[in-house]
This record gives C-alpha cells, structure tokens and sequence, in this order.
C-alpha cells in the first residue's frame, strides 16, 4: 500500500474512488453526495485540496484531504473502499492529513466534523493530536402529519434575501458562548455566519436550499427565530440550522420552527428529514427526540488552534 501525495492525482485518476463514495453516503446518510463529489473534483483540478490518497497496485482505494478557508484548515472526507475498511487504512491517512495541515503555515486553525468518515473509531486521533472535540450525532425521522402547536404570539414567514443579514445576526446571538461556537469558527462573528448563510441560501453549500420549509419566525421587536432548510436527495429534507434568540428561548418556538419546516418539507413529497446536533446540547437533542428523530450516525466535532493558543471549551 503506497500514500501518494493528492495533488499528484487527477480527479479522472480518482473518479472511480469518489463514485463509490457517493453511493456509500447515499445510502448511509440519504445524501445525494453528486454535488460534493464534482465539488472535489473541481479542487483536484485546481491544486486546491490537500491530503494524500492510498494506491494498492493500480487502484486508489481510500484518500482523507483538507481546504483552506477563512483562515482555518477543514478536514473533509475520510473515505475507505469497500474491503479496506477498518485494518489501519483510515488512521494512516487520517494522521498524514492531520499532521499536515498542522505545520503548513498560512492558517492558525484546523477543524473537522467526521460525519463523512469510514471510521468511527478514528476519531481518537484528534485528541492524540491536541484537538478539542465533542460528540455530535447524525438524525432521521420519517416525515408524517404532525400535531402544529399555536404561534403563541410569533408570526412565521419564509426566509428572503432581505432577511439574510438579520437571520446571521440571529444565528451568531444564539451561539455566543456554547460548545459549537467554541469548535466551528463559522459562529465566531456576524460576519462568518453571514458567509454560512449566504453559502447554505444562495450557494446550496449543503443540498438544494428549500424555500418553503425555510422560515422566520417575528415577534414584536423584529425576528426571534429561524430555520433554513435543504433538500439532500429527491426524496431526504436536511435541518441545516435552527436558531432562536436567547431572550425568546423556553417558549416553544424552536418546536414551532422545527414542525412548521417538517411539515412543508412532507407536503412538497419529501419521505424523511435528517439534522445534526452536538449531544452536549440538552435542550435541543432532547426537542428532537421528543419529535421523533433517532440516531443515523454518531460521529464527532474537532478543532485545534496554533499554540500557544487554546480552545476554551464552556462547562
């Protein structure tokens, strides 16, 4: 087994690898990965991706790489074909990217959520390599009518463009001092969660962004509370974030969101919805149990800083 360097591949050479993967997340996470996989491509051909690939022979049957954006570094797919899963494969390639992208100067931060990864057991590796993580989880529920609670005083509309700015102001509120602010740069400031917004909204950086199951919940003074949603496959809806103001939290608008989307989403002929959620956060993995979501996947948030800074994780 031989590690070649990514950027020595092209992306035709490596074709065959990422189409297998793409069925393989298509079947376990009900995520059309075609959008993903031609987006990695497209990084092949520009030198863009860094990382290394594992060639047995002729065939490359496993690679792991990593982006730079926004000054940090993100780990992307820890990818195994099919019979070389679970004997190393995945810790060797997972440790080069890590080291890697370690000591390559330009960035101060390396972040990775292991939902597309082919080990779970490797997530062990972060902390060997001084990365603060939390345990995330992966969710599906099948769609189906559902009780709609009272707006108890909140108006609902969908999402527009002239909202974006409010909905980031919303979503960096809502995550000022949790475990997600502290392990995804994307929440640190208005600013980066306006690029997460604009990416999720105008950019279908997570599956094709739904318009009717997108929605802003008004209270007196102006918006209190959003969800955007995505469509990852013809037939899977995905939460992509739900964000309610910390002054109008404990009033069952998080529930209202989520039923309203859920319920678009099931009318527009979807058949389930999927989210990810930290399992630290109480509050909401227990609302999503409550609604019928189960666990799909466990998988894991990481991120480590240039010392001698330090992730200061909150009790």
């Amino acid at each position: 087994m031989d590690l070649v360097p990514l950027h020595e591949v092209t992306s035709r050479a490596l074709r065959p690898l990422l189409r297998e993967e793409s069925e393989h997340w298509g079947g376990e996470l009900l995520w059309d990965f075609a959008e993903v996989t031609a987006a990695v491509e497209n990084g092949l051909d520009r030198r863009a991706l860094h990382g290394c690939v594992a060639r047995e022979g002729a065939r490359f049957v496993g690679y792991c790489y990593y982006m730079v954006d926004g000054g940090r570094a993100i780990v992307g797919s820890l990818y195994a074909a099919e019979g070389y899963r679970g004997r190393g494969l995945e810790e060797v390639l997972l440790d080069a990217v890590i080291a890697d992208a370690q000591a390559r100067t330009g960035h101060e931060r390396v972040e990775c959520q292991t939902l597309f990864s082919t080990a779970p057991g490797a997530d062990h590796r972060f902390a060997r390599a001084g990365f603060a993580s939390t345990r995330r989880h992966y969710l599906v529920r099948r769609l189906g009518p559902l009780p709609v609670p009272s707006p108890n005083g909140f108006r609902l509309r969908t999402v527009q463009r002239d909202d974006l700015k409010a909905v980031s102001d919303l979503i960096h509120r809502s995550h000022e001092g949790s475990l997600d602010a502290a392990l995804n740069l994307t929440y640190a400031t208005p600013g980066l969660c306006r690029g997460f917004v604009d990416t999720l909204v105008l950019r279908s950086g997570c599956g094709r962004f739904s318009a009717e199951a997108s929605l802003l919940a008004e209270g007196e003074e102006g918006p209190v509370g959003v969800i955007l949603a995505s469509e990852l496959s013809r037939t899977n809806g995905h939460i992509c974030q739900v964000s309610v103001d910390p002054g109008c939290q404990s009033r069952g608008l998080g529930t209202l969101l989520l039923v309203n989307a859920l319920d678009a989403m099931r009318r527009h002929g979807l058949h389930t919805a999927s989210l990810s959620v930290t399992v630290g956060n109480g509050r909401a993995y227990g609302l999503y149990m409550r609604l019928g979501f189960r666990v799909r996947k466990e998988f894991a948030a990481h991120a480590w800083v240039r010392p001698p800074a330090t992730i200061e994780l909150p009790a």
